[in-house]
């Protein structure tokens, strides 16, 4: 029966394989894909926790002599989630879910957006998911009475220690299946045990401090081998975990955020399929698989709560796109959920062959819908970017990069394509160009200051031309201007005004971010839209620093169209608008800025700056205070105070400027 089930479950690895093999990307993707390969190319160490399981699997993949480094590694991506769809389907057929059911759970899985788009670009995340439906797996093993016992305990504790260092975010659904394993037989020498193997699983995490000894040419931070071993389980060269202070609300909304990106990626189909199950379950109907799936489904779940308690991020589009590759172990439980309730249906359906049909019609069509988004087959404009990125740098420049799209693409082609080696690259905040600030002596907090201070000092020697992939805004707080020359940016020492008609302008052949994106930027992450922007907006910025605002507007424009999600691309279009005599216009713009980031005081307060311009003081001080309540600074409260005296209001003036007052002795 196992055999039957296990060659099963390769055909279903081998068709979800196939698929991403279709659809599988050519080369270097954007954000941190070009440290990852890079890391893959000399077993480096990239950022925090430096995932070392997946670096040796994807140095093992790279060292394979069949096309591109990049195409190699992205096909161990392809690879591994292939794996995970045929794991799923045997897991499914383990919890009873039969053929059918199975099939349908990964077949979902497989064409889910998040699992896909993961699987056909250089990511960690399908080992992850590798690694989570190997952890339900042993931990039904460690459960079942046939099969419970010292070796599955065993089993099950090192694919714990495996797991978490596939991905951190793995912790919090192996301390659950954890409980569930132990909460059957509970005994201090098999918890003893079980900590035993834990830490033989963790043991791949050596590689790290080894490699940094030996001087890998990758080190994301310059770190002696301790601090790297220490940085696998805590992350402290990373910064701090929480990005906000903890708030119900910001809980709330982080939460609601990871649903809607779950509904979204699942598709119509799997959620009517879930919701199915979930109704039989409550009848009593939903049978053996449902509540077997209870334990791993917790388990899944404990994933967006972890992330919403501890990171407490803000729910907008780009910490969302940042988390959504960590929401795959939850992926396949919906998929799994799915299932049961197809084979549900199935078994319930008057005519069971027509039920059959319409569902494996559906999966079809819901795989059609989905592949737009997620077909990377072709695509090359992360390299385009960094070529462009790259050529824009005079010979024998300094060029300091800090985002991951110009630090990594500019790693990935410099040193394994051998571009440009006539530049000095310096990264801001990290060391993955050698550490040219000292920053491996500083903890994360002391990294900006001690960047700028070296950076000022680069600018000031008349000797050298210091350009910049985006203008740091603390540099301009400092008095350093900058002169746009494409991609790159020109920085002028403090006191320097920079002549207009220096000016870079964009040629006729240079193209528009929604044209790159053939179109249709829906079908992108944030990610590489950001990188996709980045185009139109240089081109918008050179006009405006000529003063040309009609001109300009319609390049903020076209890049807020590839930046929908994005309310900085909004409130470029706003300003430029109202410099360029279009009100209307301008206030459209804000009023989607502020629809897309309600929580943000700068939505908040530009749209209270543009009422107050047009002479509306009184709505002007009411967003000045809503302002305020998002971030109670005494700036805001002035504003507002300042707006009510405008407006003929001295009693609500004075009200808000003992509130400025308070906030400042507070502050």
């Amino acid at each position: 029966m196992r055999r039957t089930m296990a060659a099963e479950a390769l055909l279903a690895a081998a068709a979800a394989g196939a698929l991403y093999a279709r659809t599988l990307a050519p080369g270097v993707g954007a954000g941190d894909r070009g440290e990852l390969l890079l890391a893959a190319e000399t077993l480096g160490v990239p950022h925090p926790p430096g995932y070392p399981l997946w670096t040796l699997l994807a140095h093992l993949a790279g060292n394979i002599p069949v096309g591109s480094l990049a195409w190699r590694v992205n096909a161990l991506s392809a690879l591994l989630v292939a794996i995970a769809a045929g794991l799923l389907y045997f897991t499914a057929r383990r919890f009873g879910a039969g053929r059918f059911g199975s099939a349908v759970a990964a077949a979902l899985f497989t064409i889910s957006i998040p699992v896909w788009r993961v699987a056909v670009e250089a990511e960690v995340y399908g080992l992850a998911a590798v690694a989570f439906l190997g952890l339900v797996l042993a931990a039904r093993n460690a459960r079942a009475a046939r099969s419970a016992g010292t070796r599955a305990d065993a089993l099950f504790f090192f694919t714990v220690g495996i797991a978490f260092l596939a991905h951190q975010t793995l912790a919090a659904p192996a301390i659950v299946l954890a409980a569930w394993v132990l909460r059957r037989r509970f005994a201090w020498t098999r918890l003893a045990r079980g900590a035993a193997w834990l830490a033989a699983g963790l043991t791949p995490a050596l590689i790290v401090p080894w490699r940094v000894a030996q001087g890998a040419a990758l080190l994301w931070k310059e770190r002696t081998p301790v601090e790297a071993f220490g940085d696998v389980f805590t992350r402290q060269a990373y910064g701090a975990v929480a990005q906000n202070p903890w708030r119900i609300d910001l809980f709330l909304g982080d939460l609601a955020g990871m649903a809607a990106l779950m509904a979204r990626g699942a598709g119509l189909l799997a959620l009517a399929l879930v919701a199915v199950a979930l109704v039989a379950a409550g009848r009593r109907q939903g049978g053996r698989t449902l509540r077997l799936l209870g334990a791993p489904a917790l388990a899944a779940l404990s994933i967006p709560v972890a992330l919403a308690a501890f990171l407490v991020f803000t729910p907008d589009a780009e910490h969302l796109a940042q988390v959504e590759p960590f929401l795959v172990p939850l992926a396949a439980i919906v998929a799994l959920v799915a299932g049961a309730g197809a084979a549900w249906c199935v078994r319930r359906a008057p005519r069971p062959r027509m039920a059959f049909a319409a569902i494996a019609i559906a999966v079809v069509l819901t795989g059609m819908h989905h592949f737009a988004a997620c077909d990377r087959s072709g695509f090359d404009l992360p390299e385009r970017y960094g070529r462009d990125f790259l050529a824009a740098v005079p010979r024998g420049a300094t060029l300091v990069v800090d985002g991951d799209n110009e630090t990594f693409l500019a790693a990935y082609l410099i040193r394994h394509k051998g571009l440009r080696p006539d530049l000095t690259l310096i990264h801001r905040r990290g060391c993955v160009f050698g550490d040219a600030n000292g920053l491996s002596t500083l903890p994360r907090a002391g990294w900006s200051a001690r960047a700028r201070a070296a950076d000022l000092e680069r600018i000031a020697d008349p000797s050298r031309a210091v350009y910049f992939a985006a203008a740091p805004a603390d540099l301009d707080m400092a008095g350093v201007r900058f002169r746009a020359s494409g991609l790159v940016a020109l920085a002028l020492p403090p006191g320097t005004v920079p002549e207009s008609s220096d000016a870079w302008t964009p040629p006729a052949t240079w193209p528009r971010s929604a044209d790159l994106l053939g179109g249709h930027p829906e079908r992108y992450d944030f990610v590489t839209r950001k990188l996709a922007i980045s185009y139109s907006d240089a081109a918008a910025r050179s006009l405006l620093s000529r003063g040309d605002f009609a001109s300009a507007l319609p390049w903020f424009e076209d890049a807020a169209r590839v930046g929908y999600d994005m309310p900085e691309a909004h409130w470029n279009v706003a300003v430029t608008a109202a410099a360029a005599g279009d009100p209307d216009r301008a206030l459209d713009a804000l009023l989607t800025a502020r629809s897309l980031a309600p929580g943000r005081a700068e939505s908040a307060s530009r749209l209270a700056l543009f009422l107050s311009s047009a002479g509306r003081h009184a709505d002007a001080a009411r967003w000045f205070e809503r302002a305020f309540r998002s971030s109670p600074t005494a700036a805001l409260a002035e504003d507002a105070a300042r707006a009510w005296h405008l407006a003929g209001d001295p009693a609500r003036a004075r009200e808000w400027n003992d509130r400025a007052m308070t906030a400042g002795r507070v502050g």
